[in-house]
């Protein structure tokens, strides 16, 4: 990566943070380009000869020889000197004969060097670019032009100016730079006309553009609150918003009423938009619930699908495994000394004989003493085993606990980046004997088809998991719905066996699943709840417990061993509140970078929040931060001692991770874990919600927070009901 060597400048005149307005040069070249997220730092030639100076902003769609004008802000960066960052920049035509001959000399139009725009201007002076556009035909005049590149000179010149012009469209509706530069890389040159004709079409094309984006972007070009584009455009942004809440569909009644008060309409309007959007193709309308259900096309088909293959895999013709699953059990049995229990010993049956079991329970209760028995079982048959979870940190455990290789389900159906698919599927299907997918209450419906499709007839499907914890991120209810449907044997475990010699972390959790409140705890436990006067005194008290008593007494490190679980995001107790405090006691001071008001420090413990296949980190992955580089706005995060380089478009990947919502810990277990369990929070207080919390804690697990709301939480076992339709599917 090419970086801004520089010499420091002279602070410019009018000195730090003045202001700059309408500063007209020429980009002479630039230090550094990042194409995907368009910042650059470019050289910059001042008009009228004054001297160069560093421009830094969103400007990488520009080109060697273009002359701009600029706004913003003088600085004075601590390594690279004097630069200006850039909140407005509009490319403009150059007046003088040397800017003339640099922009037809420039990137911008193909096929014209030096010599070329030498003669173009020595023949036309100052009306080089009006009679380039306007009479192209007298480019005949210069000497050595033919008919080809004189087509290719006026079409070039044309471009660039309708781009500008869509440029300017969208900077005067009030698109800030950045995004206007994302909407024409993505439209094109016809961005105006086609945004002007229906701006709600950018939410389905561009990247950063939602709803209220294009909604107030419509407002301006005074399109009709009832048009039945912003109508339409209403009813899909309601069912996105209900699948990021885990709805499958919405009920009709429910959806209108929704989009309704979305865009402050009446329902009539609404309910009017319905059937054209069902005739379009973009939303389903299914009865056969005995209810009018809407569904996302693309979660519709899942649904659809799901219950189809897993009808499909049920009904085939499945030849026995060559393997007595009776004598494997006796055999693993007598080599690791446990007696298995019927449920358990029933469950390992079910494994290799059924298309699809299900295996369900808390911790502790001996789901993992069943993978393990079904892999020595395969392995001593000389039959292959796949194993895999929803992310990396669940695919690592069951790893560790078997000593097995396991992958995530993206790595295991391979999926390709580039083309955003899988390559395993109906043509392509997984090859072995068993399957064996863990933590399977995080599959939405989404994963659960693209499983599905590469799982072959004759290969058993074996779905383990915890009902009892929150339900996947995603939309849907895969697991519940599969139990509650019947149509696949389910072995649902309540002995706790693994109290890990008097572990009351196991206790408290089944407690809490019973919903009772435990017991705060006592010198020696390593389940411990510490009341709190209000949130405020909660979030000094888990700052003293991470960062002192738990290594203390513990001999953890707070970084790399404590980690905070919080029920949400924003307020007191929230996880930005608790990282920014925990971030100023840990690690204070170094180098930083401010980025989407999130704070990056050298040191700092943070994490992955989506699978990249091309930098090779995936949803759930913890690192710490090793540098940074100012230059590019990128860092660089050492993940189990592989160091993964982040440009600055990448890092809306990375959250700080001191603290993390319950929903981001899914699938991981961690040395200990600190709850925050305030009023605050009181629409999260559930008892899934606890639940899951605590049983992510190997060594300890603290609840920091009142009586109360502890109290509020346990009681609570309204999980809050998410319109599924795969139970009905699956049974009929």
């Amino acid at each position: 990566m090419e970086r801004n060597s520089e010499p420091a400048e002279r602070a410019p005149p009018g000195g730090q943070g003045a202001a700059v307005d309408g500063l007209v040069g020429t980009v002479e070249r630039f230090t550094f380009r990042n194409e995907d997220t368009g910042f650059a730092v470019v050289r910059f030639r001042p008009e009228g000869g004054g001297e160069p100076v560093s421009l830094v902003g969103i400007l990488a769609q520009l080109a060697e020889g273009q002359q701009v004008k600029v706004g913003g802000k003088r600085t004075v960066h601590p390594r690279f000197g004097a630069q200006i960052e850039v909140a407005s920049c509009e490319t403009t035509l150059p007046h003088s004969l040397d800017g003339i001959r640099a922009y037809l000399s420039s990137s911008l139009i193909k096929g014209v060097g030096p010599a070329t725009a030498e003669r173009i201007v020595s023949r036309f002076g100052q009306e080089t670019l009006r009679i380039i556009t306007e009479h192209p035909d007298r480019l005949r005049e210069v000497p050595g032009l033919g008919p080809k590149k004189i087509e290719e000179i006026g079409a070039a010149v044309r471009d660039q100016q309708e781009v500008q012009d869509v440029m300017v469209f969208l900077r005067t509706y009030g698109l800030g730079q950045a995004l206007a530069v994302r909407i024409v890389k993505r439209v094109g040159r016809n961005a105006s006309a086609l945004i002007q004709a229906n701006p709600y079409r950018l939410v389905d094309d561009v990247i950063g553009v939602g709803f209220r984006t294009a909604d107030q972007l419509a407002q301006r070009l005074g399109l009709a609150k009832d048009s039945n584009d912003r109508v339409q455009a209403g009813l899909q942004h309601a069912l996105t918003e209900a699948s990021r809440d885990g709805h499958c569909f919405l009920p009709r009644a429910e959806l209108i009423e929704r989009t309704a008060r979305l865009l402050e309409l009446e329902p009539g309007p609404v309910a009017e938009a319905v059937p054209d959007l069902v005739a379009r193709g973009r939303v389903v309308l299914d009865g056969t619930g005995g209810e009018d259900a809407v569904y996302p096309v693309t979660l519709y088909r899942a649904e659809a699908d799901i219950a189809a293959m897993v009808r499909r895999l049920n009904e085939a013709d499945l030849e026995p495994l060559p393997v007595d699953a009776e004598a494997g059990l006796d055999a693993f049995e007598a080599r690791s000394g446990w007696s298995l229990p019927d449920a358990q010993r029933r469950a390992v049956l079910e494994a290799l004989r059924s298309p699809i079991s299900v295996v369900t329970g808390g911790p502790g209760v001996g789901k993992t003493t069943i993978v393990r028995a079904i892999a020595e079982i395969l392995t001593a048959a000389d039959l292959t085993l796949l194993l895999a979870a929803p992310t990396g940190r669940a695919a690592k455990r069951l790893e560790e606990s078997t000593d097995r290789s396991a992958r995530t389900i993206h790595r295991l159906l391979e999926y390709q980046a580039g083309i955003q698919r899988f390559l395993r599927g109906p043509d392509m299907p997984l090859e072995g004997h068993v399957l064996v997918v863990d933590e399977t209450s995080m599959l939405d419906v989404q994963l659960a088809h693209d499983l599905l499709r590469a799982v072959p007839p004759g290969m058993r499907l074996v779905l383990v998991g915890d009902v009892d914890q929150l339900p996947s991120v995603g939309p849907g209810r895969v697991l519940a719905d599969l139990i509650e449907s019947g149509v696949v044997p389910v072995t649902r475990l309540t002995r706790v066996f693994r109290q890990g010699g008097g572990s009351r972390i196991v206790e408290a959790a089944h407690r809490i699943l019973e919903g009772e409140v435990p017991e705060p705890g006592r010198e020696g436990d390593d389940f411990f709840f510490v009341e709190a006067r209000d949130s405020q005194h909660a979030r000094a008290l888990i700052r003293e417990i991470v960062t002192q008593r738990i290594p203390k007494a513990f001999g953890l490190d707070p970084v790399r061993d404590v980690q905070v679980l919080c029920p949400m995001y924003r307020g007191d107790t929230g996880a930005d509140a608790v990282n920014r405090e925990l971030q100023g006691t840990l690690n204070p001071q170094g180098h930083e970078l401010v980025r989407g008001g999130k704070t990056f420090r050298v040191g700092d413990k943070v994490m992955q929040t989506r699978n990249d296949y091309d930098l090779e980190v995936y949803n759930g992955d913890v690192g710490r931060v090793l540098a940074i580089d100012h230059g590019s706005g990128g860092v660089q995060v050492a993940f189990d001692g592989r160091v993964v380089a982040y440009g600055a478009a990448d890092l809306d990947q990375l959250l700080p991770a001191y603290a993390i919502t319950v929903h981001r810990a899914q699938g991981s277990e961690y040395p200990a874990v600190i709850v925050p369990v305030t009023t605050d929070h009181f629409l999260m207080l559930k008892r899934n919600l606890i639940y899951t919390a605590v049983t992510r804690g190997k060594k300890l697990v603290v609840l920091v927070g009142s009586t109360r709301a502890l109290e509020m939480a346990v009681r609570n076992h309204d999980e809050g009901s998410r319109h599924s339709g795969l139970a009905r599917r699956l049974q009929g």
